[in-house]
Formats: structure tokens, sequence, C-alpha cells
């Protein structure tokens, strides 16, 4: 049943829609800060982590494998502290073969749609037979480079990390004036659109004609 400001509802499996996205009752409350101290421990404890690899001048792989390096000594040191003291061992949970199989045939299957559907695209880009197309897939690779250029990986990553933790507890804080103006927004971009494709079409596709298939 949804709830007064329409941002959640909950089904039979247990999972909830946030913000129109279906996700997992546990990712839903951490997104919406329904736990702060777990919300705001995860969030810090990614915040430290970009500031201290934005820092310290060192690669990712060189952070991650002493990171590793000091859990594996520290699990080794326990266990030995563990026996001779007589004390349990790291707590640990039990890997679930049958959860693992499940959540790779998940990924499985929807990595099996998602890449038909870009090798599709990627087919008929390198065709070259629709201009319009090959213009939006340039338009977009600009785009895309200027991004890049002006942030790095790991800066792409953080704000992605913020837009998340962010983004849903402020929608639905403010979900009515949010949708007011994303609802003119889109008038203007739709109308801008229309203006852009109409003089695509009549100044540039008009102009270009695809190479003629041949004909047996």
């Amino acid at each position: 049943m949804a709830g007064e400001n329409g941002a959640s509802v909950t089904n039979g499996a247990g999972e909830k829609t946030c913000t129109g996205m279906k996700v997992s009752k546990e990712v839903e409350e951490l997104l919406l800060w329904e736990n702060p101290v777990k919300t705001g421990g995860i969030f810090g404890g990614a915040t430290v982590a970009y500031v201290l690899f934005h820092c310290s001048g060192y690669s990712a792989t060189y952070i991650v494998c002493n990171m590793l390096l000091v859990g594996v000594v520290g699990t080794f040191v326990w266990s030995i502290i563990a026996q001779l003291l007589g004390k349990p061992e790291f707590p640990l949970p039990e890997p679930k073969p049958e959860a693992i199989d499940e959540a790779f045939a998940c990924i499985s299957e929807h990595g099996k749609t998602y890449t038909n559907k870009a090798i599709g695209v990627f087919y008929r880009i390198a065709k070259g037979h629709e201009p319009a197309l090959s213009i939006k897939a340039g338009f977009a690779l600009y785009i895309m480079a200027k991004i890049s250029a002006m942030f790095a990986l790991s800066t792409l990553a953080y704000i992605a990390v913020c837009g998340a933790f962010g983004g849903p507890k402020v929608y639905v804080m403010y979900k009515e004036d949010i949708d007011m103006y994303v609802n003119i927004a889109k008038v203007k971009v739709d109308e801008v659109v229309g203006q852009a494709k109409e003089f695509v079409n009549d100044k540039v596709l008009a102009k270009l004609k695809p190479p003629a298939k041949k004909t047996e």
C-alpha cells in the first residue's frame, strides 16, 4: 500500500519501490536514511575513503591491495590469539552457494538482455544507414568525453554515491515541488528537442542520402 507521499510501496516479496525504482527493503531504508546511524556510517566511510584516496596520490590498485594485506594479516593474527586464549574466532558469515548461484543467474539474465540491446544499437551505428542515430551517438560520446576530462573516475564514482544517498531522501521530502519543476523543464526540453530535430531533419538529414543497398 502506498504511503501518503506516494514514494514507497511494499510488495509480497519484501521489496519496495523507491521513487519509482524497485529496490529491496534494506536498500530503500539505507537510501532514505531511516536508520541515520547506519546510513551516516556508510556514507561517512565512503567520504573518508574518497578523501584519503584523493589526497594520498596512490593508485586504486595500490590502496586496495594494501587494505587486503592488512585484512589478511589481521585475521591471521586474530586466529592465532583466539586459539591461544580460547576466544571465539573472527566472526564471518558462512558462504551460501545457493545464494551466489541465484545472484549470478539474475546478473546473467539481465546482462544478456542489456548486452543484446547494446550489440543491436552498436550494429546499427556501425552500418551507418541511420544518420539520426549516428548524430545522437556522436553527441553522447562528445558529452561523455567532456565530462570524463573534467573529473577523475574516482570523483565521478563519489558523485554517484552522493546522488544515491541524497537524491531519494530529497525527492521524498520535496516530491510535489520537484515534480512540478521537472514537468516544466520537461516541456521546455521537449520544445527545444523538437526544434532541434526539425532543424536537423530539414538542414542536415534531408541532404544526406544513405548508401543504396545492393540488390542481387
